[in-house]
């Protein structure tokens, strides 16, 4: 698995070279690009027998019969709603508009202005997306989303399983890959999983440095970590969790701490250094936009409040909009019963060292921004369900951990259901039955400020050749012509159309005296002819 973490960075790096060098040429590669990635994945052939190993041992194993069902089950969910359009906000706001406009100007740039403003930010996943949004194929896009879900999934299975038997650490599996918030990134291009496949493994590798000490699993550990942040900034946070571990290891040696802690920093920010270069270069400041003043309060850090880091402990777990994992609230007391017995047997260190990383995650998910709720605790979810197994480990009496087991269970069950039934919507357009621009018209957030061409107007009139200036939409990917946003258009530049959104009842001073050509109801936009 660590070979294929390496292998994405590689081919992300690829694309992103090639699309700020070579514009158009560059992207023409892409399909040649990825088809090169495919064949690396199939030279580490060896990796994934040893996968295949696992679940056909898994196989014959009874116990783990009916939890490898419920895992692939969950899996057919999720690939339910991967199958159909995309609806995500941040999917459609930036993750797959940012590789579209990258189409249209046919080279990577930076987007100046306050809409797209994500655009100088590191983005490994999104160079995953281009070579499908290239080919007009959103469901590409999302289907690899998916599928690092999967291989999280899998990630965390190797993990387990150098603590837990093999039912108990598919268990683990369950636990993590049926709740509620993974389902959801399941479905939609978001990069999350990304993130979570890298971090996984960055925290297999450095809990094995911690056992055995070798410095190239703490090496690798940082470059993973690096992989993580290149997909999302906020991954950071998650240096703060590694360094404390390292100074905790090391505490009787102050000299170690130090040159250790420089060492795991300098190979996690190595990695993502080309993009902080591509953002320097482009706006003054490598971790643009933050510092930068665009971002409003709700990006910035959380001030302490004890109640609030209680209340908020209950809420992301249980009481969020999509609950992350209800079933490690089981696990919490046992865990907190069996302290002294945790502590003292020496097997059990791997477990006091994933305790100790829990607790830093949940303090560093409090401090950092919470515009992605319960999402962004979401790569520590696989440390949380692995605690969660391992507090049934702890139980001796017969009858309590089969209710412990029974709870496990019934949770996971109905989360995969309460997924089913959000997915199902999708099923008729992915059988055939349904149009997707129907399925879209009747699913989309126009009031949000999605777009959509419902009904082919746009497409019918606006010939390649015409740019159109875009204004008052937010989410830009279902534009289906050449267009460039007001946020970052320039003002001498010439444009055959105007479109803009607007509140029923409303008018656009900056467009009176000029001639509406369409307007719709259903998506609140109007389109003027630029002409005076």
């Amino acid at each position: 698995m660590v070979e294929l973490a390496f292998l994405s960075g590689i081919f992300s790096y690829l694309v992103f070279g090639l699309g700020i060098s070579f514009g158009v040429t560059g992207l023409s590669l892409l399909l040649p690009v990825s088809a090169l990635a495919v064949g690396l994945v199939i030279l580490f052939k060896a990796n994934y027998k040893k996968i295949i190993d696992y679940f056909s041992q898994a196989i014959n194993d009874k116990k783990s019969l009916g939890i490898i069902g419920l895992i692939l089950l969950s899996a057919l969910v999720n690939l339910i709603g991967a199958l159909g359009p995309e609806l995500g906000f941040d999917a459609l706001w930036y993750h797959l508009t940012l590789p579209k406009i990258y189409t249209i100007y046919r080279r990577i740039v930076f987007i100046p202005g306050n809409l797209l403003y994500y655009s100088a930010m590191p983005k490994l996943a999104e160079m995953f997306y281009l070579p499908a949004v290239f080919l007009n194929k959103e469901i590409i896009a999302k289907l690899t989303h998916y599928l690092f879900g999967l291989f999280s999934a899998l990630a965390l299975y190797r993990l387990s399983s150098r603590y837990l038997k093999r039912p108990r650490a598919l268990l683990a599996v369950l636990v993590y890959y049926s709740s509620l918030v993974v389902g959801w990134q399941s479905i939609t291009a978001y990069v999350d999983l990304f993130r979570a496949f890298f971090e996984i493994l960055a925290l297999d590798l450095f809990l094995k440095w911690l056992e055995k000490e070798k410095t190239v699993d703490l090496i690798e550990s940082a470059v993973l970590l690096g992989l993580a942040v290149t997909t999302k900034l906020l991954a950071t946070g998650s240096l703060v969790i590694f360094l404390a571990m390292i100074a905790w290891k090391l505490r009787h040696d102050p000299k170690k701490i130090i040159s250790f802690s420089f060492i795991f920093a300098f190979f996690t920010f190595i990695i993502p250094l080309p993009w902080f270069i591509f953002s320097f270069v482009h706006t003054g400041n490598p971790f643009y936009p933050v510092f930068s003043g665009l971002l409003d309060k709700s990006h910035w850090f959380t001030g302490f409040d004890l109640k609030l880091f209680f209340k908020d402990f209950w809420q992301i777990f249980l009481l969020a909009q999509d609950p992350t994992l209800p079933a490690f609230l089981i696990s919490l007391p046992v865990l907190i019963f069996h302290r002294k017995k945790i502590m003292v047997e020496k097997k059990r260190v791997g477990f006091i060292n994933l305790i100790f990383y829990c607790l830093m995650a949940y303090v560093v998910w409090y401090f950092l921004p919470r515009t992605g709720g319960g999402r962004f605790i979401l790569p520590y979810l696989p440390a949380f369900s692995l605690l969660t197994v391992y507090g049934y480990t702890l139980i001796e009496q017969k009858s309590a951990k089969n209710i412990y087991l029974f709870f496990l269970f019934f949770i996971c069950l109905v989360n995969i259901s309460y997924r089913l039934i959000a997915n199902k919507k999708y099923l008729p357009v992915i059988l055939g039955k349904q149009a997707k621009n129907e399925f879209l018209k009747n699913n989309l957030n126009f009031e949000f400020g999605d777009f959509l061409d419902i009904d082919g107007f746009f497409n019918k009139t606006i010939k390649n050749e015409d740019l159109v200036l875009v204004s008052g939409v937010h989410n830009l990917y279902y534009l289906n012509f050449n267009f460039v946003h007001e946020s970052w258009a320039e003002k001498s530049l010439q444009t055959k159309y105007i479109l803009t959104r607007y509140q029923s009842g409303e008018t656009d001073e900056r467009y009176y005296g000029k001639k509406i050509i369409y307007q719709n109801p259903v998506t609140n936009v109007k389109l003027y002819s630029a002409e005076e």
